[in-house]
């Protein structure tokens, strides 16, 4: 049996090809794919701009979809159960794995990036890397479980406070992520960006403040939120190296920065002022929080994808779909892949 299979053959070089539909071994499930989600990493996994990732590749790594085959030795999942993936092999051993970091494995084998991925009809994961998701949630809704537990992996990181204030610099889908994840505990805050579009997308989350950086200055915007004390946490999402001093420069004493997205420019600052504003810079990547995400997504799982979502294409527009993603118009948001 075939299956349809989206593979870059070299940075740049898409071709749709048939391949064999893999079987699950002992432990493993064979997930029949129903919606993957383009993210902006695969974007640059796409182009060459990640060292990481081998060609061939079949990208991809949110994705939700049904079990439609089970290996032995399979107990806790069955055929029909409709799941998420988690995008993360682990190896359970290593420092990061022992803390209870196992999205940072020191060996981490990630779909999409070092194995492929979800950009294809079947996929054969272990049964312990499926997150089973309600019969009344659409997958369209359940793939994004993966960005969205981005976000809360980065709360996670900022280590919140009560009454902190936090401002999200960038409101593409994880700069919208983060900010849902931030408000779920009640945080004021601030969302910044450079497109309208974006910036009504974080108001309709529930952005406190929102501020277009084109017509406001961003540090002094931040500041007048904050009343002079500059925002507890920040959380750069846009993966702009000009955002690195303005932010230095908006975070409260012992602030917390956090890196999400990714920002390949080199960048310098003199030490001394993280010293004498005792600030926490902090990277953050992968997540395990996947359960959490659906249980945001269980409560306003309709809401989000309504702002989210901006385009649904077959998987047979896949190349479309990544042309869309890289013309990165102030109209689009997330792109779901349907199958």
């Amino acid at each position: 049996m075939l299956m349809k299979s989206l593979v870059v053959e070299k940075p740049s070089e898409f071709i749709m090809m048939e391949r064999e539909i893999p079987k699950p071994g002992p432990g493993q499930v064979l997930v029949r794919i129903r919606a993957a989600g383009i993210c902006g990493s695969d974007i640059h996994a796409s182009q060459g701009h990640l060292p990481v990732v081998t060609f061939p590749r079949v990208l991809g790594h949110e994705m939700a979809g049904e079990i439609v085959e089970t290996g032995i030795d399979v107990r806790d999942r069955k055929t029909g159960d409709r799941v998420v993936v988690e995008p993360v092999v682990n190896c359970g051993t290593c420092y990061s794995c022992r803390i209870g970091s196992p999205h940072n494995c020191f060996t981490i084998q990630f779909r999409g990036i070092h194995i492929d991925g979800g950009f294809q009809e079947y996929v054969v994961v272990p049964e312990d890397k499926v997150y089973p998701v309600p019969a009344d949630m659409p997958f369209s809704t359940a793939v994004l479980a993966e960005p969205i537990g981005i976000g809360l992996e980065a709360a996670k990181t900022a280590r919140l406070f009560a009454g902190d204030t936090v401002a999200v610099l960038g409101a593409g889908p994880i700069g919208l992520a983060c900010l849902m994840a931030v408000k779920a505990n009640g945080h004021q805050t601030l969302v910044t960006d450079i497109s309208d579009s974006c910036i009504r997308r974080a108001e309709t989350l529930g952005a406190d403040r929102v501020v277009n950086i084109k017509n406001e200055d961003m540090v002094e915007a931040i500041m007048d939120f904050t009343k002079g004390e500059g925002a507890n946490v920040i959380m750069e999402c846009a993966a702009a190296a000009a955002n690195f001093h303005p932010m230095i420069d908006a975070a409260s004493v012992c602030g917390r920065m956090v890196l999400v997205g990714l920002i390949f420019d080199e960048v310098t600052y003199a030490p001394y002022i993280q010293v004498r504003k005792h600030l926490h810079l902090l990277g953050t990547r992968n997540s395990n929080l996947i359960a959490q995400a659906i249980s945001l997504l269980e409560e306003k799982g309709e809401a989000i994808e309504q702002v989210m979502v901006t385009h649904r294409l077959p998987f047979s527009e896949a190349i479309q779909g990544f042309e869309l993603a890289q013309s990165k118009t102030d109209e689009t948001c997330k792109i779901i892949l349907t199958f």
